[in-house]
């Protein structure tokens, strides 16, 4: 059984509470990559509704994991999913002008397999010594917002004109209208998880992280390849790695020519190992 050897989170904003969660439960690791509220709305109970959502799925994963029985990553999707509708068909989710949304990456382990899945742009990395031997990540979402950031250019879009564009990218995600979706409470979500499988006896680490941690490869550069990652938080830990991210982002070297709406974002990671 793999174990958790660390484990970091934090806030894209010193203002705003981190809407990141990540954890561990018996036999199952996670994140949850809540979608930012660009709105006031505040209809469920909770500080904003991405906060009650990813609370909300942070709790049951906890109480999946605890009792140590569930291996399919499909019935923990599916289960989440039905307690997500059921929580807002309880408080009464007619008012709802946008449904919160959010990414998730779990792993499961088994006494003969490591199961990675995902929803959403988590990534997940499975390792073998120095090798990276799995990696379930997309960058599908990093090109739509590329495109997203070049139109607002163009367009010279108003704020209240961006957001809006932005809400109805997440409702096609919502509704798993391309190869990604995210995950979500709406009646007509669909889920578009996706997922591998590796004999236990062949993985000797596993990383999830949410898209705030990937920019430290992904865009960044401050580490070059997820095999060097593995080096580098062996020797550092998480946490420094997340501390190089926010000084590269407070030197103002994240943006040069901005494909991202948010200069810093929240990040969560943990790794665990034999």
């Amino acid at each position: 059984m793999l174990r958790v050897v660390d484990i970091t989170q934090s806030p894209g904003s010193t203002s705003e509470p981190t809407a990141d969660r990540v954890g561990f439960s018996g036999n199952i690791a996670w994140v949850i990559d809540g979608a930012t509220d660009f709105t006031d709305e505040r209809t469920l109970p909770d500080i904003s509704n991405v906060q009650w959502l990813v609370n909300l799925l942070d709790k049951t994963l906890l109480e999946i994991g605890a009792s140590n029985k569930s291996t399919d990553l499909n019935l923990i999707f599916e289960r989440l999913g039905e307690d997500t509708r059921a929580a807002l068909a309880a408080i009464g989710s007619q008012g709802l002008r946008n449904h919160p949304c959010c990414s998730i990456g779990l792993a499961v382990f088994s006494d003969r397999v490591v199961r990675l899945g995902r929803i959403g742009d988590a990534t997940l990395i499975a390792y073998q010594g120095e090798q990276v031997i799995g990696d379930v990540s997309t960058d599908f979402f990093e090109h739509r917002e590329t495109q997203a950031v070049r139109q607002s250019q163009e367009g010279q879009q108003t704020e209240a004109e961006i957001i809006e564009a932005m809400f109805a990218r997440r409702l096609e995600y919502i509704r798993g209208l391309h190869r990604e979706s995210v995950f979500s409470g709406h009646p007509e979500a669909v889920f578009r998880i996706h997922t591998e499988t590796f004999p236990l006896d062949s993985v000797d680490t596993v990383l999830i992280c949410t898209d705030g941690f990937a920019r430290c490869i992904d865009d960044y550069k401050i580490i070059k390849s997820w095999a060097d990652l593995k080096v580098d938080v062996h020797r550092h830990g998480l946490k420094e790695i997340a501390s190089r991210i926010r000084k590269f982002e407070a030197q103002g070297q994240s943006n040069p020519s901005p494909t991202k709406f948010k200069q810093s974002d929240d990040l969560a990671a943990i790794i665990l190992a034999r």
